[in-house]
């Protein structure tokens, strides 16, 4: 079994990042956490992230936009992406899918036990 993988979760609202911090932290999962997709491509850059999870309605740049990045770049293509949405916007979570999205979660119907389950698997079926 790998080790906990570092997360990097981007997403717009304070108190979904706040949840997120507590539950990864309750997990021992390592974490950084980006407000907007630009914030996340400076991360990037910088630190070994094993899985993404984010948010695709941002003002802006949107979650398709991203994931259309990481799956571009020769340092990030391989890294599993997770999406966590509120789900209202179909066309855009199938965007998501086509763009290279791993997994679509919705948000009011993962708790985060489950949520960090999928990270956790998503992380064990990653290709090194």
């Amino acid at each position: 079994m790998k080790s906990k993988p570092t997360v990097l979760i981007i997403e717009d609202d304070p108190t979904t990042r706040k949840v997120f911090t507590g539950s990864m932290a309750m997990a021992g999962i390592p974490l950084h956490i980006a407000s907007s997709p630009e914030e996340a491509s400076g991360i990037l850059a910088e630190q070994s992230i094993d899985v993404i999870v984010t948010d695709l309605m941002m003002p802006g740049y949107n979650g398709v936009d991203l994931i259309e990045a990481v799956r571009a770049a020769p340092h990030t293509q391989h890294i599993p992406i997770l999406v966590f949405t509120s789900g209202g916007n179909l066309e855009l979570m199938e965007q998501a899918a086509k763009a290279g999205a791993d997994e679509i979660c919705q948000k009011h119907n993962t708790p985060q036990a489950k949520l960090i389950e999928k990270i956790l698997k998503l992380h064990e079926e990653a290709k090194p």
